[in-house]
């Protein structure tokens, strides 16, 4: 088990390596939740129904509908859920941004609807968690897949001394060969 000390340097050392990298400081992947208000069916599948209480997870995409207005929350590998239901006659808000808040207009031209992206608001993340965030947004912008950078950037902050985390550094710094070698699969990082 690491020491708080050695997990301390290990977190620090993710976001000193990710700086130099250039990692995105507020791009989400998988980090951003919404909170259910009321029950809210899905835009795709209206009898998935998102329950008062539930978190949904992996938030990347913020819509608004060009014609009628409706906004919605759409997640990485999910659904779309409207952030607002009619309740007894009454708009009410239906699904409230946890952790993130809606950020710019993204470049995307669509004929019925605009598309926002979602940004980490960062002081509410914890640390860790924040590191992990951080190098799997940086490996999936060097081509990684996602389950991919997913397991190698878990990896890398909670085991600094494995192999993968070596395999990682090397990519972080620059080696091409290393980076070939992650996306193809490493199954040092599984």
């Amino acid at each position: 088990m690491m020491s708080l000390s050695q997990w301390r340097k290990a977190t620090l050392s993710v976001v000193a390596l990710l700086a130099i990298a250039g990692a995105g400081s507020s791009r989400a992947a998988d980090i951003c939740e919404a909170l259910a208000l009321h029950d809210v069916p899905s835009l795709d599948d209206p009898a998935s129904i998102l329950k008062k209480g539930q978190r949904d997870e992996a938030v990347t995409q913020y819509r608004v509908n060009k014609k009628t207005g409706l906004t919605s929350l759409c997640s990485h590998g999910g659904s779309c859920y409207p952030t607002y239901v009619i309740e007894n006659g009454r708009k009410v808000e239906a699904l409230r941004l946890t952790n993130c808040k809606v950020g710019a207009r993204d470049s995307f031209q669509d004929p019925d609807e605009t598309f926002y992206a979602v940004d980490v608001i960062r002081a509410l993340i914890p640390p860790k968690q924040l590191a992990i965030d951080d190098l799997d947004n940086k490996l999936l912008d060097l081509g990684l897949c996602s389950a991919c950078a997913g397991n190698a950037a878990y990896t890398y902050v909670n085991k600094p001394a494995s192999p993968c985390a070596g395999l990682v550094r090397r990519v972080l710094a620059g080696d091409a060969a290393a980076l070939e070698k992650l996306k193809n699969g490493s199954d040092i990082c599984n």
